[in-house]
């Protein structure tokens, strides 16, 4: 990542208005924002791609840092002190041979809650309409010696606060993932609740889990 265009989004993200940020990401730095994205003080975006979907929200001090292509699904919802990042040597060419995927991308109306960790070596994919909910959860998509490096959440999923998803890893449809959870393989199920760790289908889901995973933002 070339370093003028980090001090550049460093610049753009102090402006005063969310609207001055946005305008400046377009013209500036060549992203697609739709209408209605909004911009949070402090919010810096130096990638190699970025693009957003209708009515998207960033809150304050999230960062997107590297080599890295992001999409957000149209109504996606990013709060406060989230990080997406990548190293600069992912995207050197004598690293090709890895097959870096250096993918983030959500579905319609995600929510990424607060101060969430996401390692975009490989490619995160949340489904529509999925909560990353509650604080500290990791994704990890690097690892000595893994090729089997990619993270798949499924539409309408649940996951608490500090959950720890490892390279590979991934749930399927409609998924509650209790708190403290470590996953570390892909659990395809649908309509389930997992925990632990290593992560397990601990049941079926039921009408009285509570959860309704409509949009409330």
């Amino acid at each position: 990542m070339n370093r003028s265009r980090k001090i550049l989004a460093l610049v753009i993200s102090r402006l005063p208005h969310k609207a001055l940020r946005a305008a400046a990401y377009r013209h500036l730095m060549g992203y697609r924002l739709a209408k209605g994205t909004s911009i949070g003080f402090g919010v810096m975006i130096a990638v190699d791609r970025f693009t957003s979907g209708a009515d998207v929200t960033i809150r304050r001090g999230t960062s997107f840092i590297g080599p890295i292509s992001v999409t957000l699904g149209e109504g996606t919802f990013i709060g406060r002190w989230n990080r997406f990042e990548c190293g600069d040597a992912a995207a050197d060419p004598r690293q090709a041979h890895m097959g870096y995927a250096r993918r983030f991308e959500t579905g319609r109306n995600c929510l990424i809650n607060e101060s969430h960790l996401f390692d975009i070596l490989g490619s995160i994919t949340i489904g529509d309409g999925s909560w990353v909910a509650g604080f500290a959860s990791q994704f990890l998509t690097h690892g000595a010696g893994t090729m089997n490096r990619d993270i798949v959440i499924g539409e309408k999923c649940f996951l608490g606060t500090a959950v720890r998803f490892a390279p590979g890893s991934g749930v399927g449809d409609r998924v509650i993932v209790g708190m403290g959870a470590v996953v570390t393989k892909r659990l395809p199920e649908s309509d389930v609740i997992v925990g632990g760790l290593p992560a397990k289908v601990l049941r079926a889901r039921t009408d009285d889990d509570g959860y309704s995973f409509e949009r409330t933002w």
